[in-house]
């Protein structure tokens, strides 16, 4: 984790759990889905398409970042504000989003959804 704090300064403060959330989610997926990867990443089809390797990453300035990858897709992960005081963060990249917390990835259509599933599992 040393590492990947060190490429991603900005996002030190993250806990080492969620540190790795980002990390599997963004890293090793690429290399364990197995499918075409289609035009255009949608909720529906993001889970079963293989997914393109991040190429930059940059920091938001508020505790998210964004960046491209191979083809140039943005993408980007920002945290969701909320006053349960609940670590939560929004991962998206064209249509498809989903949310990331210490608990794991949630699938969800709203912050407010997302928080609700949060706080009850």
């Amino acid at each position: 984790m040393y590492i990947f704090s060190d490429l991603y300064g900005s996002i030190q403060h993250m806990s080492h759990a969620m540190k790795l959330l980002v990390f599997v989610g963004i890293i090793l997926l690429p290399q364990s889905v197995y499918g075409s990867i289609p035009s255009v990443y949608t909720n529906e089809n993001y889970q079963t398409s293989t997914h393109e390797q991040p190429v930059s990453f940059l920091s938001d300035g508020m505790g998210g970042f964004y960046g491209h990858t191979i083809s140039g897709r943005e993408f980007k992960q920002t945290r969701v504000i909320n006053s349960a005081d609940i670590t939560l963060y929004k991962f998206s990249i064209d249509e498809a989003f989903f949310y990331i917390s210490d608990k794991g990835q949630i699938w969800a259509g709203s912050d407010l959804e997302a928080i609700s599933v949060y706080i009850t599992s």
